[in-house]
């Protein structure tokens, strides 16, 4: 698992105590030997008050995926107003007793346009900013 991997978490905890079904795609290549975490954020095919023009929307903490465009079947926000991380051996063990499962892999061009448009947003903090490569 590394940058730009599309994970599907059967039963993802949002902030407000639900779960549910969820596509995260994982935003960094943690250096595993300094025990660096994971950084992901979640997507949305929901198009409620969202732009359809693909690409960047930093304002919004929003980058939009044109449907197949890249692995998603319909049009997808990737929503990055809320950050996750969680360290190797936690994610681990999700993907083994949560039924974590890599579904799929970002172009090499998309990661790197998501990753310039988070940059350019000023809601994602110093911190999180530092562990995306």
């Amino acid at each position: 698992m590394r940058k730009g991997s599309i994970l599907f978490h059967p039963s993802f905890e949002f902030t407000n105590g639900e779960t549910g079904r969820k596509y995260l795609i994982i935003l960094n290549t943690p250096n595993i030997k300094k025990s660096g975490p994971f950084l992901f954020c979640k997507t949305t095919s929901q198009p409620q008050n969202k732009p359809q023009t693909p690409g960047c929307h930093a304002e919004k903490n929003l980058y939009c995926i044109n449907a197949k465009y890249d692995f998603f079947p319909k049009k997808t926000w990737v929503q990055f107003f809320e950050m996750f991380e969680v360290n190797y051996d936690k994610f681990i063990k999700q993907h083994f007793e949560l039924g974590l499962e890599v579904k799929g892999e970002l172009k090499t061009e998309t990661i790197n346009a998501m990753i310039n448009c988070i940059k350019k947003s000023d809601d994602v903090s110093a911190y999180h900013l530092s562990l995306l490569n």
